[in-house]
Parts: C-alpha cells; sequence; structure tokens
C-alpha cells in the first residue's frame, strides 16, 4: 500500500478574541481555513478509540516520503471514518474509482492529530486495527499460534505454566461473544474473527461453519479488502483452508496475481492437496507471469513438494535442484534428501548430503540428526538395514529425538516415513 503527501510546517492560526467576537464571519472563514492546513494542529477532539494503526513504513515508498511512521493511527480517509480494515479498504476503494487525485486522511501521532493530502490508492505499509479489544483478541491468539508452531520436545520448558491452546482458544472465542453482544468490534471484524478461530484441523462441522462464513464475507466486502485478509491474516497465521478460499475469490477477478496463485499452491500443499498445489504452480510457470526470482524459487518448491506427494520422486528431485540454484536453503536441501531416499537413490542422496555441508556447513552440523535418519531410512530401502541400525545407534539416549524428527520431518510429504523407519530401528 502506498500513500504521499505534502506536509506544510506548523501553522498555527491566531485568532484575537475581540474579533472573534465582532466577527464571526472572519471566524467561520478561518476555521474553514484550519480544518484544510496540513499538518499537526492541536487537537480539539479525543483521539478515537478506532481506526488503523501503522505497524510498518515501507522504505522510499509514499508513505514514507510523507512522513508517516509506525504507531500512527489513521482515523479518516477523505470524508469517509475508518473503524477497521474492512472500513479503510471500503473507503480506500471508493477514492480510486471515483477518480479522485488526492485524498485528506487524518492521522493520530500520539495525542495530536494531524492531517495530510494523498494520492488515492494503495499505501506503502502495514497496519493493524486500531482497537482495545481487537488488541486483546489477537494477542491471545498468538500465544496459541506460537505454542502450535513450538515442537513438542520444546513445549515443556518453553510453556511450562502456560494454558493449553486449546483454553486460549476458548479465552478469545467467549472475547469476540462479548464484543459481539456490546458492540465494542465491528460485524466485519467479528465474522473474520470467528473464520480466524478456526483451525485447519478442526472436525468436520466446524469446517462447514467456517466455510459458511467465508461465503458471508465474500458477499459483503470488496475483493481487495479479501485477498488483504487472506494473505495477511489467514495465510501469515497458518489458516491455510480459509486462505485458499479467499485466494480463490480473489483470482476470479485477478487471474494473474501472481502472489495470490503461488501462496495458494503452497496453501495447498501444506494440506496434502497436491493436484491443486501444482496447478496453481504450472499455471504461473505456463503463463510466464512475470516472476522474480523469489517466484521461480516459490513455484519450484510448490512443484517439488506437489510432486513429492504425488510419489514422483524424480520430478520433486529436479525442481528441488532448481530451487537450490536459486535460492540455497536448507528446504530444498531436505526435499533433496527425502525424495532421493524415497526413490532408494543413494547416489542422489549421498549428493545432496554433500551439496548440504559444502553450501551451508553451520546448518548442517545442526542437523546431523536428522541427516543420519533420513540415510538410515535410504539404506533400508537399499536392503541395508545392518547399516542403518549402526548409522542410528551413536543417538541411542539422546533426549526426544523422535519428537526433534518429527518437528524437522513433519512438514514434507512422506516424511513420516523417516521418522516410521528410526522407531522400528531404534530397539535394536
Amino acid at each position: 500500500m502506498f500513500i504521499s503527501a505534502r506536509v506544510s510546517h506548523f501553522k498555527p492560526i491566531l485568532i484575537l478574541g475581540l474579533l472573534v467576537l465582532a466577527c464571526t464571519t472572519i471566524f467561520a472563514s478561518a476555521s474553514g481555513y484550519q480544518r484544510r492546513v496540513l499538518g499537526f494542529q492541536k487537537a480539539t477532539e479525543s483521539k478515537p478509540a478506532r481506526g488503523i494503526r501503522v505497524v510498518k513504513v515501507y522504505e522510499n515508498s509514499l508513505a514514507q516520503k510523507a512522513g508517516l511512521q509506525p504507531n500512527d493511527v489513521i482515523s479518516k480517509y477523505g470524508e469517509l471514518e475508518i473503524v477497521d480494515d474492512a472500513s479503510y479498504f471500503a473507503a480506500r476503494d471508493a477514492y480510486e474509482k471515483s477518480g479522485e487525485v488526492s485524498v485528506e486522511v487524518v492521522v493520530w501521532r500520539g495525542d495530536e492529530r494531524m492531517t495530510l493530502r494523498v494520492p488515492a490508492g494503495r499505501l506503502g505499509m502495514d497496519s493493524i486495527e486500531h482497537n482495545s479489544v481487537s488488541y486483546a483478541f489477537h494477542s491471545l491468539m498468538e500465544k496459541a499460534n506460537v505454542m502450535r508452531d513450538t515442537p513438542e520436545y520444546m513445549r515443556d520448558p518453553e510453556f511450562k505454566n502456560a494454558a493449553s491452546p486449546e483454553k486460549i482458544l476458548d479465552e478469545a472465542r467467549r472475547l469476540i461473544d462479548r464484543a459481539a453482544q456490546d458492540g465494542t468490534l465491528t460485524p466485519n471484524k467479528i465474522l473474520v474473527a470467528r473464520i480466524y478461530l478456526i483451525l485447519d484441523s478442526a472436525p468436520p462441522e466446524d469446517l462447514k461453519k467456517q466455510s459458511e462464513l467465508l461465503t458471508q464475507l465474500f458477499s459483503t466486502q470488496s475483493d481487495t479488502y479479501i485477498n488483504f485478509v487472506g494473505q495477511t491474516l489467514f495465510f501469515a497465521k497458518k489458516r491455510y483452508r480459509a486462505a485458499i478460499e479467499c485466494f480463490k475469490e480473489h483470482l476470479k477477478v485477478a487471474p494473474a496475481d501472481v502472489n495470490a496463485r503461488l501462496n495458494l499452491g503452497n496453501a495447498a500443499g501444506k494440506l496434502g492437496r497436491f493436484d491443486e498445489a501444482e496447478s496453481a504452480a504450472d499455471y504461473v510457470l505456463d503463463n510466464k507471469l512475470g516472476l522474480n526470482q523469489h517466484g521461480y524459487v516459490v513455484a519450484y518448491q510448490v512443484k517439488a513438494i506437489a510432486a513429492l506427494g504425488h510419489h514422483d520422486y524424480q520430478k520433486s528431485i529436479s525442481f528441488a535442484e532448481k530451487s537450490f540454484a536459486l535460492n540455497r536453503t536448507t528446504f530444498d536441501l531436505f526435499l533433496l534428501q527425502l525424495a532421493a531416499a524415497q526413490s532408494g537413490d543413494f547416489e542422489k542422496l549421498g549428493e545432496a548430503s554433500r551439496k548440504f555441508e559444502e553450501a551451508l556447513p553451520d546448518e548442517y552440523q545442526q542437523v546431523r540428526l536428522q541427516v543420519d535418519a533420513v540415510t538410515a531410512y535410504a539404506l533400508v530401502k537399499n536392503n541395508q538395514r545392518d547399516q542403518a541400525r549402526q548409522l542410528i545407534a551413536k543417538w541411542k539416549g539422546t533426549d526426544r529425538v523422535e519428537s526433534k524428527l518429527s518437528a524437522y520431518w513433519g512438514m514434507y510429504p512422506g516424511g513420516s516415513d523417516v521418522v516410521k523407519n528410526w522407531k522400528e530401528l531404534m530397539p535394536y
């Protein structure tokens, strides 16, 4: 999102009391002028309880040039009040479509009010909703998300006295229920929160409810907002089912949106929907949608994951190698190793491990357990069970091995086979 403005120096307007009493016409004119002045003004009203808060201003963006800073709160866009993300997007879309060249935006910095005249359209910043109840809700959800994403072997020391994720989610649900009753959150915020509260692993009846809520969201909000919430909330916070539906809805309007298309493929791969994942990556590659290097990396990784899920190991190896050639990440190397082990290609596995050690030596030393586990799996695939047992024997007695292996290999299709193989070998 981008924003620009001409910000003047402070222009306090001094109106003598006698002139105010003598000439109401001059007073009215001066007040009108004051409202048009760009810059800081002494607040004559209290800071609003709602709006959107700037959390990041991008380098060299129009927002930065305008002087916007993190923690600024935008409470008005043109003549429209901003109370949440949805109202901001509705206002921005309305002015963009109206043909207006610029818009006056009311911004609060601390207790000081300022106005900026900005071009209608996107802002070069990230924002969150400015609302105390919304902050409390997202704080609870972040706690639950962190606990969910923390590997099992780290949970005891990290969250020894913490409430369970289920209890945190229950508290968040109660908060939203109260907000719906007392009106402290907008109806759209309530709707989005209820979608967000439903995890991808939820029971079928909850997933059905989520689908109904998404249909309601699509019928009431603009495409730009649907894409925004799909990207910045559902996808970013690993609500992949909801994110996929948002991306599909958005792609009906903007089929060439590379970011949405690739994130759809990424999310589908996470859920094991490999046909859908591959189709998304193929659309981008086949239609030559103008990918940068990062875009190619993501497309290749989606293709490699989908091929691994389809048990096409040579194809998975090929795309993982293409991705690594551009980006050189451990993710691609783990993909390479697992695909090679699944196919029983011990030579390719050894090549991938050597490449790993040469390219990322520090990272390689930190994951020797995981490398030995996938190597043992490949040895068993090649009927070399005794050698596999000898390889893993040195790890006997290591704390929480199975949990550590699950945390690494569980993110890849078929990665659980590596853990299962370890369990079968270790009792020896």
